[in-house]
């Protein structure tokens, strides 16, 4: 999604937003990267050796743990979710020819430069509609059988969307009774889990492979793990390197990506909470909007009627004289005309303000 400004300074938003003492979004950041390796060093696996290409105990306690969680017999760490998701779906592919089934506001669809396509040369095969998540009816009017199906948890590009329980059972069952391989790209199942009441490895279950991140909702540097068979795992791993993932030492990742798991993975029900009862409180001010009304997870659209470019700069207005960042993006809203809607990510940050404080603040950044 493109954004409504011209960044040619990417370095003052990042100033600005370190100097502010509030923030809306995500967790609390670190300022410098001394802050950010201090805290790695406070890690009980910090004390561990290094991994060396993919070989370390804190690198395999991490995929051990993650595997567990998932309910799955083996998992692989990887630098990157994009090469993650490529690498599964080749691998699920195999020799076919049949599609990729996904949904067109999908991360697969529209962040990744058609990747699927160009590197692995597979097709995609469009499935759901604007804002809606896929379900069975989108797979029983596909034109053409595909030879892997995935689906986003949630579909973040549709307002952290997620499918009713009973349409991802559907889903399940439709792909298993065709022996069309499910894969889950799970770069915010942490979060989704909190929707559906059940289990990681519950939600897991339901499909072949799954993807899940580690820098997003549990606030690591970077990374994440692929889940499923053993021998799928054993499949992924030549295109790891295929796909230059295969990195000399990757232990400040999986240093963090521990902390995460840790410390953020236990308060993603607390993080809904607070969403939905910000949303809420955002939802009731005259001609702005919520979507989903009420968030499904820790994160919702918030649409306002203010043009993308004069909200831009209401935000940092907010910043500078407040130190309260709200974020600094903001894109046309298909939802108000001429209106802009930002995204609202709730983390440990929210500990530093009230909602009435937000309300206020956003007040402000729409006013100008």
């Amino acid at each position: 999604m493109a954004t409504a400004y011209s960044n040619t300074t990417p370095n003052a938003d990042i100033d600005l937003r370190n100097r502010c003492t509030r923030w809306l979004n995500g967790h609390r950041p670190l300022r410098s990267m001394r802050e950010s390796l201090l805290a790695l060093a406070e890690a009980p696996e910090a004390d561990l050796a290094l991994d060396v290409y993919g070989q370390g105990e804190a690198l395999q306690t991490l995929e051990a743990d993650v595997a567990a969680l998932l309910g799955k017999p083996a998992a692989r760490f990887l630098h990157k979710g994009v090469a993650a998701q490529l690498a599964a779906l080749r691998v699920h592919a195999g020799e076919g020819d049949g599609p990729v089934a996904l949904h067109p506001q999908s991360h697969i669809a529209i962040d990744e430069a058609n990747a699927v396509e160009q590197l692995m040369r597979l097709r995609s095969l469009p499935m759901g509609s604007t804002d809606v998540p896929s379900g069975v009816a989108d797979l029983a009017a596909l034109a053409e059988r595909p030879g892997v199906v995935t689906v986003e948890l949630p579909l973040r590009r549709g307002g952290y969307r997620l499918p009713t329980w009973d349409e991802l059972v559907g889903i399940s069952c439709w792909c298993r009774e065709r022996g069309v391989p499910l894969h889950l790209d799970g770069a915010r199942l942490w979060e989704a889990s909190a929707h559906y009441e059940r289990p990681l490895a519950e939600i897991a279950a339901l499909a072949d492979s799954v993807y899940v991140s580690f820098y997003k909702g549990l606030g690591g540097l970077a990374g994440c793990v692929l889940a499923g068979s053993a021998e799928f795992i054993a499949q992924v791993t030549p295109w790891q390197t295929r796909l230059a993932g295969n990195l000399y030492t990757a232990y400040p990742m999986v240093l963090s990506a521990l902390q995460g798991l840790r410390r953020r993975l236990p308060q993603m029900p607390a993080y809904r909470a607070r969403a939905q009862a910000l949303a809420a409180v955002l939802a009731a001010e005259p001609g702005w909007r919520v979507a989903p009304e009420v968030p499904q997870v820790n994160a919702f659209q918030l649409h306002l009627p203010v043009a993308p470019e004069a909200l831009r700069e209401g935000l940092l207005a907010v910043a500078r004289a407040q130190g309260f960042w709200l974020g600094a993006r903001a894109v046309a809203s298909h939802l108000i005309d001429g209106g802009a809607m930002v995204e609202v990510v709730i983390g440990d940050a929210a500990a530093g303000w009230t909602d009435a404080e937000a309300l206020t603040a956003w007040r402000q950044a729409v006013a100008g």
